[in-house]
């Protein structure tokens, strides 16, 4: 059995349940007791991108993970996760890194079956199914969980967490991926060149600039948490 799955996104009209568990949009299925997320920027509540239930065969099996991000503001050095200075494969993450990095976006780690819909939440971005296909993983460029990072640069790789605890690969999604926007959202804030925020004519929101976006895990599932970065 492979631990790589293929992300399909279904094309066709469809309304959330609470079965899905692995979707872009709509409300996110979180646990009760996790408040939809407020940039430490400007206030504002986070938008809600997707989620997914990793599945069997991948090292975070029975977890999900849901990847919040504001589209309120734009700021210069806060348009990507940040980044360690320091030759990033192989690198040790410092203790309280991946919590203290998330500043303008946010991402919840928990139990699948903790997870209920959040019906109080004003979607923005449109719902649409995930499906996970299991396939072997090649040195392809795909949206995927697990298997192994498709580098568009060189490796960056962690090596490990507060010099203890082993990374591990969780999935990626590639450049230029686009969150459809429904009607009646806000559209996203940008900078226009003079340096002035401002809103976006597009009808769909960029994370992380739409950069190739790398996701990787603690191992230990006790505290797990998320290490980001992108490439372009």
């Amino acid at each position: 059995m492979s631990d790589c799955y293929r992300i399909k996104i279904s094309d066709s009209e469809e309304t959330q349940s609470q079965s899905d568990l692995s979707f872009l949009g709509g409300k996110p299925r979180v646990p009760k007791s996790i408040d939809i997320p407020k940039c430490e920027l400007c206030g504002e509540e986070q938008s809600f991108f997707f989620q997914i239930a990793f599945p069997e065969n991948h090292k975070w099996n029975e977890f999900s993970m849901a990847v919040f991000a504001c589209t309120s503001c734009a700021h210069e050095g806060y348009f990507i996760p940040e980044m360690l200075e320091d030759e990033l494969s192989g690198i040790n993450i410092p203790s309280d890194f991946l919590r203290e990095y998330q500043k303008n976006f946010r991402i919840e780690v928990f139990k699948t079956t903790d997870g209920a819909i959040q019906t109080n939440y004003k979607e923005k971005v449109k719902f649409k199914r995930i499906t996970l296909i299991e396939e072997i993983d090649k040195e392809i460029f795909n949206n995927k969980i697990g298997g192994s990072p498709n580098w568009v640069a060189d490796d960056e790789t962690p090596g490990s967490y507060n010099k203890t605890e082993p990374m591990v690969f969780l999935m990626q999604l590639l450049e230029d991926f686009k969150f459809e926007k429904l009607p009646d959202a806000p559209s996203q804030v940008k900078l226009s060149l003079t340096k002035k925020q401002e809103p976006s004519n597009r009808d769909y929101y960029e994370l992380f600039l739409g950069n190739n976006i790398y996701f990787f895990g603690t191992a230990s599932l006790e505290n797990p948490l998320v290490y980001v970065l992108t490439q372009i």
